[in-house]
């Protein structure tokens, strides 16, 4: 629990613009081991959950033939099990088979005749949770990271207007001064 305070404040110190070496004066050499110990941490339970979950695949398909096997998981595998702001399909790093991804969805910005523009035709999904239905492998935010065979980011054909709000939000409107 307190490897991950370092981690909480550190965010804090940037929007407030103080300066780390500052604020953690003498401590920040135990601060940078911390926050290494909860990385690895993390890392040792990602990879905890992978042999878990490929282990648990062996006992559920491994009996099957490789064709029934394929059947039994484009059945199981074929709908998303988690919802959220946008899911899309993408390869489980344990066992092969289609697994979800779900998380909120971004504009993606280009250039158009020097001009800064939302690219009409394709949105960014920010990944926050994956889910593979084969044998119940869920990955929150926290793990996802250390996941290095999941995509960081998922390109989806798609209006951005069906999932990004073109009005401010009341926030910007206050901050903004309207």
């Amino acid at each position: 629990m307190f490897t991950a305070c370092p981690r909480l404040v550190d965010p804090l110190l940037e929007e407030l613009e103080v300066d780390p070496n500052g604020y953690w004066g003498p401590y920040l050499v135990l601060h940078d081991k911390l926050v290494d110990e909860q990385v690895r941490q993390e890392r040792v339970s990602a990879e905890a959950l992978l042999v878990k979950a490929r282990s648990l695949f062996e006992q559920r398909f491994g009996h099957m033939s490789p064709k029934e096997r394929d059947v039994v998981l484009a059945a199981i595998t074929s709908k998303p099990m988690i919802t959220m702001g946008r899911e899309a399909p993408v390869k489980c790093p344990a066992c092969g088979s289609q697994g979800w991804m779900a998380g909120g969805v971004e504009a993606i910005h280009i250039y158009v005749d020097g001009q800064v523009a939302v690219d009409p035709e394709e949105v960014l999904l920010s990944p926050q949770r994956f889910h593979c239905a084969a044998f119940e492998l869920e990955v929150g935010t926290k793990l996802l990271v250390h996941l290095s065979d999941l995509p960081r980011g998922v390109f989806l054909d798609a209006h951005p207007h069906d999932y990004i709000e073109d009005e401010p939000t009341a926030d910007e409107v206050i901050y903004r001064g309207r």
